[in-house]
C-alpha cells in the first residue's frame, strides 16, 4: 500500500474552506455516477481537514478532483493542502 503526500505551507481561509466543502459536497451528491454508492466528503473530527470515502480508486480520484478544482476557482493564491491516500479494506 502506497502513501502520497504533497506539502504547501501558508494560512487558511477557513470561510473559503467551508464554501469549497459544501459546494465539493453538493456536486457529489448530485453526480449520478455517485448515487448509491459510499462516495462522501467529510470533515475531519477537528475540522482542520477533509475525508474523501469512495467506493474505489476511481471514486476517490473524481472526488479528490472535484475539490482541487472548487479550490482553485474559490482561492485566488496557494493555499495550505496535504494529500494522504489510504486504502481501506472491510473485514
Amino acid at each position: 500500500m502506497a502513501s502520497f503526500s504533497f506539502d504547501i505551507v501558508s494560512e487558511i481561509d477557513k470561510a473559503e474552506m467551508n464554501n469549497v466543502f459544501m459546494q465539493a459536497e453538493k456536486e457529489i451528491q448530485g453526480r449520478y455516477d455517485f448515487k448509491g454508492t459510499s462516495a462522501a466528503i467529510d470533515w475531519l473530527d477537528d475540522k482542520k481537514g477533509l475525508k474523501i470515502t469512495g467506493d474505489n480508486d476511481w471514486q476517490v480520484d473524481a472526488i479528490l478532483d472535484i475539490v482541487r478544482k472548487k479550490l482553485a476557482g474559490a482561492v485566488s493564491q496557494a493555499k495550505f493542502w496535504i494529500y494522504q491516500k489510504r486504502k481501506l479494506f472491510r473485514t
